[in-house]
């Protein structure tokens, strides 16, 4: 599955962040120095020497927002990495539903409002919290990497769930129909649901069997060549299992025993809106090179939290 970075010969800063709900609202504070200065966020801060990171969490939420924590719960670690620095941040998120007190605005948080959940800022927040914070509202603990290049500017991340390595796997086939630049497309289909219909490999059957009983029950075509081009691992963050699906392609220019019915349509891929392709923009153009690799993509809903690309040559 994924490779967690190591992080050989960096320090590491501990730090707290505490997200406070309240029914379908969540508590937010407009930092107004240091790091993260101009965003809304939630609140926390460095642990201090001699100091327990539970106990540190519940002194930022009291300093920042005037609230007692009367329980939490650690979710997520996250380790943030800035380019040219050889310091980690390690961050522990936590979630909190139970508390008690004031809210009071500080120098630092202000001003200190409750959001619905659904309506939260995120264009001006953190860039990853949109990628995290799906595990908190599910309490689905976690551990992940974002690398960036400035506050505004992320290259790179990981996610790994604590629960993955106790998933099963299910392998499924799909198979993708190209004539030069154009794939063949059943004229009903939306864009979001062309690469989004697996077929479950039965048991005792062989991956291109799978593949060839795929092609002939969604396009209608009888062929006996189907090249398999990549390993596409999705992982659902509230479901047990993964999908292992293979993505099999074939190319009617070189095939002589194709035929198609009137229900489908060439399309060349530039003329498909990239936004609404599955699971993401890079996906299809990547088939399309002919060239094997594998993907993997953690999934929320219909939004990708964490993806990789990887050659298998």
């Amino acid at each position: 599955m994924l490779e967690y970075p190591t992080f050989k010969s960096y320090s590491r800063k501990l730090l707290t962040l505490t997200l406070i709900f309240k029914n379908d609202e969540i508590l937010l504070g407009m930092k107004n120095r240091g790091m993260g200065k101009g965003k809304w966020n939630g609140f926390g801060g460095k642990v201090e020497p001699n100091e327990t990171i539970d106990d540190a969490a519940k002194r930022e939420v009291k300093e920042e927002c005037g609230l007692d924590v009367i329980s939490m719960e650690k979710i997520g670690i996250i380790d943030f990495e800035y380019v040219g620095s050889k310091e980690i941040l390690e961050g522990h998120i936590y979630f909190c539903d139970l508390f008690e007190g004031d809210i009071i605005e500080s120098d630092e948080m202000a001003p200190i409002k409750w959001f619905k959940i659904k309506d939260s800022p995120c264009d001006t927040m953190w860039i990853d919290h949109k990628y995290w914070f799906p595990m908190i509202l599910k309490k689905i603990p976690f551990k992940a990497h974002f690398k960036y290049l400035n506050d505004d500017t992320m290259i790179d991340s990981t996610i790994i769930l604590s629960n993955t390595v106790n998933k099963t796997r299910e392998t499924w086939v799909n198979v993708v129909v190209k004539k030069d630049n154009q794939i063949l497309k059943h004229k009903n289909i939306d864009e979001s649901e062309y690469l989004n219909k697996h077929e479950q490999v039965m048991t005792g059957e062989s991956l291109e069997n799978a593949a060839l009983r795929y092609l002939k029950m969604h396009y209608e075509i009888t062929t006996e060549e189907v090249q398999k081009i990549a390993v596409v691992n999705i992982e659902l963050i509230d479901k047990p299992y993964i999908q292992e699906i293979q993505f099999f392609v074939v190319d009617i220019s070189k095939s002589t025993n194709a035929t198609l019915t009137n229900d489908y349509q060439w399309f060349d891929i530039s003329n498909l809106q990239a936004k609404k392709l599955w699971p993401d923009d890079k996906f299809l153009s990547t088939l399309f090179m002919m060239k094997p690799f594998n993907a993997y993509f953690l999934i929320d809903n219909d939004n990708v939290l964490c993806s990789k690309y990887n050659n298998n040559e």
